[in-house]
C-alpha cells in the first residue's frame, strides 16, 4: 500500500479544541493520530511506503510549486516506515498561514501517481484536518475525476468534527463558522465519492490504539490438480488458513563495531569453521569434512552421493486416497498449519465441479484422505480434507494427518464407568455437581440484545507475549534509555480470568467442594528387604564381604586427559589452550623450545587483548602472562620476560585497552628481581617502582609488529 499523510497546520489548527483553555491543541491531536498510524505502519506493515505532507506551512517545498502551490511542504517521500518518521512527526510545529487543503491533496496524488505509475497497489491519503481554512472548490471535479482514475480512497480524521452515528457528540452550528461547516460537508462529499470514510479524531485515536493483527499478503502455498480419480482433476489453489506467529527473532548486533570510531555496518554475520582436537589452529577444509548420522554410539558417514541416493523423490500432488466419515478422524489428530482450498479464479467449469464435490461430502458428513506433495522432490504428507461451506463460496479445509511413527500411544486407565474401577465411578450427584461448575465457567455472557457473545473469541484474542513485545519495540526505539512498559490492561486481561464469571460461580465451586471431599492419604512405610535387615545388624557390613582392590599410588604431580593421550608433542602455543601448550614446549627436552615458547606466549597475550570484546578475554591473556612468568623463572629467562612484560606495557599502559594493564598491575604482575632468579638483572626495589614509574622511563625493542 502507498499512503500519503496530509496534516493542516495552518493558523486554526494552533487553537485549543472546543476553544476551551486547558483542553490539548488541535495540532496536538492530529499529531497523536498520526503517530499511531506511523506506528502500526511500523509494527504491522512494514513493507508499505508513507509519505508525509503539511500544509499551511510559511514555506513552501513541493513538486508543484512552480505552478502555484504554495505553503504545501512534503516532509517525507513516499518510502517505508522508518522509526525516524516518528521524530519528525514530533518536530512538528504550527505554520501559521491559512492553507489549502485542495492543493495539498493534488500534491498527496501527484506524489503516489509518480510512483507507482504502470504498478498495481492500494494509494490512499489520510487528510488530518479542522476544516478551519478557506478552500478553493474551483479544481473539485478534476481531482475527484483523478482520484477515480488511479483508484485511490481518501480517508478524513476531523478536528472538531460531528460524529454521524452519535448526534449528541454534535456541536451546535452556532459554535463553528460557516468555513467550516462548508469544508465539512465538502469533505464527507468527497470522501463517500472515492469509498474513503470520515472519522473525528478521538475516534480515531481510539481505533488505532487498540491491538490489531499483522497484516499478510495473500499467496498461496500449492496450485495443482485435486485428483479424484485418473478421469477426474480439479484444479485448486490453496492458501495458508491458520499459523503459529512467533516472536520475531533478535538481530545480533557487534559491540566492536558500536565502539569504533567508524561503525558502519552493526550486523553480525556467523561463519562456522571446524577443527580436530589434535590440531586444533588449523581449519579442517570443506572437501575434508563429511556428514554422519547417528546409529547407537557410532557415527554412519554419509557422502553427498549417499544423500542423494537416501533422498525420497515424489512428484507434485493432490491425490485422494479414499473417504471415511469425519467422526473417523478426531481432531487432536490435526497436525500444524491448516489450509483452505479453493477452485482456480476464473476457471468456471471447475468451480461448479468443486461445488459439487463439496456439497456432497458435507451432505454425507464425510471426509476425504489424501496424499499430498507440495513440490516436486519436496516430503510426502498424509491429510484430511474436510468440506467447507459458507456464505456464497465452497472450498475444502486441509489439515495435515500424522503417521504411525508420529503417534504417542500412552496408556491410562479407563474413564468409562462400566470398564473403571468402582472407587473411580462418579456418583450422579458428582456428575450434576462437574455440569453445573462447567455450565458456570462458560465464555458467553449476554450483550444488550441479550444475545450470548462469546468472549475470548480467537479472532479477536491477541498473542499477549507478542503485544507486549510490540509495546516494548515503540518505547524502546523513541526512547533508548527509558524504562520499558508494563503489562498492558488488555493484555492482562487475556492471561487472568474474568473475575465476575468467578464471583458468579461460587455457588457451584461450593457444591462441587461438597461433593468431591479431600482427605489426606498416609504414605505407607516402604517394604524392607533381607539385604536392608542385615544391614541393620550392628557391626555386619556387606562391604566388608567384599576386597578392597589395591589402590595405586599416584604422583602429585601427574595429570591426564585426553589431550596428553593424543597429543605428540606441542610445538606451537595454540589459541585453545596457550598455557598447557606453554608448559608442553618448556618441557620438550628433544628439542629446545624455550625461546620459541616465550616469543609465542607474548604475541598470544597481545592476540586475545586485541582480540578481546570489552574485558571477555582479559582473564585468559592474564592467565597466559602468569604462566609466562613463572616458566620464565623455570627456566631461568627473567631478561626475556622482563622485556616482554616492558612492551606490554608500551602497549596496552595509558591507551585504548588501558583496562587489562590496570589488570596486570592489580595482580602485582611486576618484573623478576633477583631474589625470584639469579640470572635477572632487576632489584627487588626497581621491580616494585615498575608499576608505577612512567613509559617515559622504560627501554626495550620496538613495539611496532604489535600494533594494529
Amino acid at each position: 500500500e502507498g499512503l500519503v499523510v496530509i496534516i493542516d497546520v495552518g493558523k486554526s489548527m494552533s487553537e485549543h479544541q472546543g476553544s476551551t483553555r486547558g483542553a490539548p491543541y488541535k495540532l496536538d491531536s492530529a499529531l497523536k493520530s498520526v503517530t499511531l498510524l506511523v506506528q502500526q505502519k511500523l509494527l504491522y506493515s512494514p513493507k508499505d511506503d508513507i509519505g508525509i505532507i503539511t500544509f499551511g506551512t510559511k514555506e513552501t517545498r513541493n513538486n508543484l510549486s512552480e505552478n502555484g502551490y504554495k505553503n504545501v511542504t512534503v516532509l517525507k517521500d513516499l518510502d517505508p516506515p522508518e522509526v525516524e518518521d516518528l521524530k519528525l512527526i514530533e518536530s512538528i510545529t504550527p505554520g501559521g498561514i491559512e492553507g489549502d487543503m485542495i492543493d495539498a491533496l493534488i500534491v498527496g496524488m501527484d506524489l503516489l501517481i509518480s510512483k507507482y505509475k504502470g504498478k498495481r497497489c492500494q494509494k490512499r491519503i489520510f487528510l488530518v484536518t479542522d476544516g478551519g481554512s478557506p478552500t478553493n472548490k474551483s479544481d473539485f471535479l478534476t481531482v475527484l475525476d483523478q482520484f477515480k482514475k488511479m483508484e485511490g480512497k481518501l480517508n478524513v480524521i476531523g478536528i472538531e468534527f460531528d460524529d454521524e452515528e452519535d448526534s449528541s457528540s454534535s456541536l451546535y452550528h452556532s459554535q463553528k463558522s460557516d468555513v467550516k461547516l462548508e469544508n465539512e460537508k465538502f469533505l464527507r462529499h468527497f470522501a463517500r465519492e472515492v469509498s474513503g470514510v470520515v472519522v473525528p479524531v478521538g475516534q480515531a485515536i481510539e481505533m488505532m490504539s487498540y491491538f490489531r493483527s499483522k497484516s499478510v499478503l495473500q499467496r498461496t502455498n500449492f496450485r495443482g490438480h485435486l485428483e479424484i480419480s485418473p478421469l477426474i482433476r480439479i484444479p485448486v489453489w490453496s492458501f495458508i488458513k491458520t499459523m503459529k506467529r512467533n516472536l520475531p527473532p533478535f538481530g545480533k548486533l557487534s559491540v566492536v563495531a558500536e565502539q569504533s570510531a567508524e561503525p558502519g555496518g552493526k550486523g553480525v554475520i556467523i561463519e562456522r569453521s571446524y577443527y580436530t582436537l589434535t590440531d586444533p589452529d588449523n581449519e579442517i577444509p570443506p572437501e575434508e569434512r563429511i556428514k554422519g548420522y547417528k546409529y547407537g554410539r557410532s557415527l554412519v558417514p554419509f557422502s553427498k552421493i549417499d544423500e542423494s541416493v537416501l533422498k525420497y523423490t515424489a512428484d507434485k500432488c493432490l491425490v485422494v486416497i479414499g473417504f471415511t466419515k469425519a467422526v473417523n478422524v478426531p481432531r487432536h489428530h490435526y497436525l500444524e498449519n491448516c489450509a483452505i482450498m479453493v477452485s482456480e479464479p476464473g476457471d468456471l467449469s471447475g468451480g461448479v465441479a468443486l461445488s459439487a464435490f463439496v456439497g456432497a461430502m458435507a451432505e454425507t458428513e464425510s471426509v476425504a484422505i489424501v496424499r499430498h506433495v507440495k513440490r516436486a522432490n519436496a516430503v510426502p504428507h498424509l491429510g484430511v480434507l474436510i468440506p467447507y461451506v459458507k456464505g456464497e463460496y465452497d472450498g475444502l479445509v486441509y489439515n495435515k494427518l500424522p503417521f504411525a511413527e508420529d503417534l504417542r500411544h500412552y496408556q491410562f486407565a479407563s474413564l468409562n464407568p462400566e470398564l473403571a474401577k468402582k472407587a473411580l465411578v462418579p456418583t450422579p450427584e458428582q456428575l450434576s455437581a462437574a455440569d453445573d461448575l462447567i455450565k458456570s465457567l462458560e465464555l458467553s455472557v449476554p450483550d444488550d440484545s441479550a444475545e450470548p457473545v462469546e468472549l475470548l473469541k480467537p479472532k479477536y484474542t491477541y498473542n499477549p507475549v507478542l503485544q507486549h513485545y510490540y509495546q516494548c519495540l515503540q518505547k524502546r526505539a523513541l526512547d533508548v534509555d527509558g524504562e520499558l512498559p508494563t503489562l498492558d490492561k488488555v493484555i492482562a486481561d487475556y492471561l487472568n480470568p474474568d473475575e465476575n464469571i468467578f464471583s458468579q460461580a461460587q455457588d457451584s465451586f461450593s457444591r462441587f467442594r461438597e461433593a468431591f471431599p479431600l482427605t489426606k492419604t498416609e504414605t505407607k512405610e516402604n517394604k524392607k528387604y533381607w539385604k536392608d535387615a542385615l544391614n541393620e545388624e550392628e557391626g555386619v557390613q556387606l562391604d566388608s564381604y567384599v576386597p578392597t582392590p589395591k589402590k595405586q599410588k599416584l604422583q602429585p604431580s601427574t595429570s591426564f586427559s585426553i589431550d596428553k593421550i593424543i597429543a605428540t608433542g606441542a610445538s606451537q602455543v595454540g589459541s585453545v589452550n596457550p598455557v598447557q601448550d606453554f608448559n608442553d614446549m618448556l618441557a620438550r627436552r628433544d628439542v629446545d623450545l624455550v625461546e620459541k615458547a616465550i616469543t609465542q606466549m607474548e604475541e598470544r597475550i597481545v592476540q586475545l587483548v586485541n582480540d578481546s570484546v570489552r574485558d571477555q578475554l582479559y582473564p585468559k591473556a592474564l592467565e597466559c602472562l602468569i604462566a609466562l612468568r613463572l616458566g620464565c623463572i623455570q627456566e631461568e629467562e627473567a631478561d626475556l620476560f622482563n622485556s616482554v612484560l616492558r612492551r606490554l606495557r608500551g602497549l596496552f599502559d595509558g591507551k585504548k585497552r588501558n583496562d587489562f594493564w590496570l589488570m596486570v598491575s592489580s595482580r602485582d604482575l611486576t618484573l623478576i628481581h633477583n631474589q625470584e632468579s639469579d640470572d635477572s638483572s632487576v632489584s627487588p626495589s626497581e621491580a616494585k617502582a615498575f608499576l608505577s614509574q612512567s613509559l617515559s622511563g622504560l627501554d626495550g625493542p620496538s613495539l611496532d609488529k604489535f600494533k594494529k
